[in-house]
């Protein structure tokens, strides 16, 4: 898919923007080498068919650049990024689609401009959805550590797209090939360094998720958008029962859970995840 490049407040913006019609934005999440195409290529290519669809790289992320200042490390500053960029973008209503961190931002994006968000759907989001309440959430917990543990599998590239095994259950020839060249990418640009020195509030899950229960859970009951939230059956570091607390916080939101996958949903059910949300969006035009 061939990109664009905007600058959005000084930040080089690297995105993706086919099709025409309604306009979905999808936002991607955030680990080592993740970016908009590696998470969204299928949807991409299935939605740009009836809807304009864009997806971009996060500050950081993929072909983006991380401003020297460091300003973009976290979801609320991306949050921020994201507005500026839809902003430059001349977008004024969208449906907001967002995968594990993403769907911090989308919800967060629609609690700050409730105008811009004409439907949401939350994408198997720890970023996102609540705790569960003391032992209920060690395991959780523990998962999510391992899987997002830079310190060792990062060091070299098939040490990497081992370690990403675990975050889609296929062997996806495709999949594999986007990993490694975005892990030559991560490596050039600093961002495998990046992730090796995040701050505390984003390694230490406690204060990782005070980040949502300040800036997100306070304003779901409030939410009139639409909402249609996704999970994986099969996702030890979001259990499916972080999901149904997710979906009890919002009004009227849907969940539906896919069996046979794991993190990358999108990638592992890909063409019932794209049924599912032509058919939802369809039903909001």
């Amino acid at each position: 898919m061939d990109g664009h490049i905007l600058d959005v407040n000084g930040c080089r913006t690297y995105y993706l923007d086919l099709g025409s019609g309604p306009t979905i934005i999808m936002l991607h999440g955030a680990s080592v080498a993740v970016d908009a195409d590696i998470t969204w290529h299928r949807a991409i290519a299935h939605l740009s068919q009836s809807y304009r669809v864009i997806a971009y790289d996060q500050p950081g992320f993929g072909r983006t650049d991380m401003p020297k200042d460091g300003r973009y490390m976290n979801r609320l500053a991306r949050v921020e990024h994201a507005l500026a960029f839809v902003d430059r973008l001349g977008i004024e209503r969208a449906c907001l689609v967002g995968h594990s961190e993403g769907a911090f931002m989308a919800t967060r994006m629609a609690i700050e401009r409730p105008t811009l968000a004409s439907g949401l759907v939350l994408v198997t989001t720890g970023g996102t959805a609540p705790r569960l309440g003391g032992e209920l959430d060690r395991d959780w917990m523990a998962a999510s550590k391992a899987a997002y543990d830079y310190s060792g599998g990062a060091d070299t590239e098939a040490g990497f797209v081992r370690a990403n095994a675990s975050l889609s259950r296929g062997n996806d020839p495709t999949l594999e090939r986007k990993l490694r060249e975005n892990y030559r990418r991560a490596l050039a640009t600093g961002q495998i360094a990046m992730f090796r020195n995040l701050p505390a509030d984003e390694l230490d899950l406690d204060l990782y998720v005070q980040l949502q229960e300040s800036h997100i859970h306070p304003h779901l009951d409030s939410m009139t958008v639409p909402t249609l939230i996704i999970w994986a059956a099969n996702d030890p570091t979001v259990p499916i029962e972080r999901g149904v607390a997710l979906m009890r916080l919002i009004p009227g939101a849907d969940l539906h859970v896919f069996g046979g996958a794991s993190h990358m949903v999108m990638l592992d059910r890909a063409d019932d995840f794209n049924r599912l949300l032509a058919g939802w969006f369809a039903g909001r035009h």
